[in-house]
């Protein structure tokens, strides 16, 4: 009876530790952070003092960027939720 039970849940275990192990891959990616002038070669150009305001945009774009999307998916559930009516 444990084997059956454990091969129903096999497959929705498995997804899970592969989504986990690509979030924790995610984790160690984001923790080094974007260096700009790899990506865009003029700012290695600029003074310092001009590529940290250059990086501040960027990051100040890809936050507001995360913040419009985590607005969409939070509209998208409400959206949904409302549709629920039993909910």
């Amino acid at each position: 009876m444990r084997s059956f039970i454990d091969s129903l849940f096999n497959g929705p275990t498995q997804l899970l530790q592969q989504a986990i192990a690509f979030l924790q891959g995610l984790a160690l990616t984001a923790s080094h952070g974007i260096n700009v002038s790899d990506y865009v070669s003029w700012i290695g150009l600029l003074d310092p003092a001009f590529s940290r305001v250059v990086n501040s945009l960027f990051a100040a774009v890809l936050l507001l960027g995360i913040l419009y999307i985590v607005r969409a998916v939070y509209r998208a559930y409400l959206s949904l939720k409302s549709g629920i009516k039993w909910w």
